[in-house]
């Protein structure tokens, strides 16, 4: 039960860490644990599981752009789909977003602008404002975007890592910290570190560094040892509709986009495969930073997501819903970008804001690079990432303004 290194979570992140910490230091005891029967099985498989490089920030994009790069080499390993994503503005809209975006290169960034009638080319859609609904005024069409599996990709990272001699353990949940320091109540003079951890049989676990990589479940694992993650869970739901024929909201059946509605935060990731479309909603103020139930709630589709599909695709209106769940997305305000930070031999990555699976390689080469005591990570594109931008202490990133 002694090691030299143990990550706790196997998502999609902690898997990502786990893979490029043994493949750096091969001689290494590392332990990867997860309270799940495998990797990515916890929040990871309830994402959407949408991938895309067009984010307002340079920091989001260099994050999100060399992850893609290296996803695009694993192929149908993790069943990658480049499907492309089709992001809708109003008229009022567009005028707030329109100078960020025309500061972005096409070319470089993979994207072109569309009009209402290019838009038309690949959707029947409503362009009318209407009650709530404001109008569909241009999109952006984004190429280097797409669909992959989330918990092949963890499944992958973990795999790589059991291959180089990593050691998991799976179905254990840590319950508890184990800190020096108890018989001073902590005092300022008496150095305070993590000495092993407990999982929910009492069994301990020792090690010399401890990384926390347990996404929505952050603040509630780190909060009671006095540690401010700044990482916050919110509540985030799916729902899948069958649709009879994919004519009835395609135009163009060679296109089938991921599609951002310009109301209430509502998104679309068409399966042309299995006739259905999987929809969700990133609203705010109502949803509460707690975890909560995680149980999806009918009522929330038939209120929320509903009306806004039914508006804009009135070919969608006798869509049947056939299948619902719940995750978390694991925020970090005010920018929401990753967070990467240590105090004493305990270090925590999350607060990827709904952008893990975006966002997963890079990090998880950064993550594995401060843990080295490196400078400097460098990302499948080939491209060097200071690892103190993501820290809380020395943070150096530009706030993320294209959330969905």
């Amino acid at each position: 039960m002694n090691f030299d290194y143990i990550i706790i979570g196997a998502g999609i992140i902690g898997s990502s860490t786990a893979y490029y910490l043994k493949k750096a230091l091969p001689g290494s005891r590392i332990l990867l644990i997860d309270r799940n029967h495998t990797a990515g099985a916890g929040n990871t498989a309830k994402s959407a599981a949408l991938y895309r490089n067009f984010f307002s920030s340079n920091t989001s994009r260099m994050l999100s752009g060399s992850s893609i790069k290296y996803y695009l080499g694993l192929g149908d390993k993790v069943k990658i789909d480049p499907i492309g994503y089709l992001w809708l503005f109003s008229k009022d809209q567009w005028a707030v977003s329109r100078k960020t975006i025309e500061r972005l290169d096409p070319q470089e960034n993979k994207f072109e602008i569309l009009g209402r009638d290019a838009i038309g080319e690949i959707l029947r859609i409503e362009y009318q404002a209407k009650d709530r609904f404001p109008d569909v005024h241009a999109g952006i069409f984004c190429h280097l975007c797409g669909s992959l599996s989330a918990m092949a990709l963890a499944q992958y990272y973990a795999s790589e890592f059991k291959s180089m001699g990593g050691e998991v353990s799976f179905n254990t949940e840590i319950v508890k910290f184990n800190l020096t320091g108890h018989e001073s109540r902590y005092a300022p003079w008496d150095e305070v570190y993590i000495k092993g951890i407990m999982d929910q049989k009492g069994n301990t676990y020792n090690a010399k560094e401890f990384i926390v990589a347990t996404g929505a479940w952050t603040h509630d694992l780190l909060a009671p040892i006095g540690i401010a993650s700044g990482i916050l869970p919110k509540k985030r739901q799916l729902f899948t509709l069958n649709i009879d024929d994919p004519k009835r909201f395609l135009s163009n059946s060679a296109k089938r986009p991921a599609i951002i509605l310009p109301a209430g935060g509502v998104y679309i990731k068409p399966v042309i495969d299995r006739n259905i479309i999987i929809a969700g909603c990133a609203d705010d103020l109502g949803q509460p930073f707690l975890m909560s139930d995680p149980e999806p709630d009918s009522l929330y589709f038939h209120s929320a997501i509903e009306p806004v599909i039914k508006h804009y695709f009135p070919g969608l209106r006798d869509s049947i819903l056939s299948h619902k769940w719940a995750g978390y997305y694991d925020y970090h305000w005010p920018d929401m970008t990753p967070v990467i930070e240590s105090v004493a031999n305990l270090m925590w990555v999350g607060g990827t804001s709904g952008s893990g699976i975006m966002k997963a390689d890079a990090v998880g080469r950064i993550a594995a690079a401060r843990l080295q005591g490196h400078e400097e990570a460098i990302l499948a594109d080939g491209s060097r990432f200071r690892v103190s931008r993501l820290s809380m202490r020395d943070r150096n990133v530009e706030k993320e303004e294209l959330i969905i």
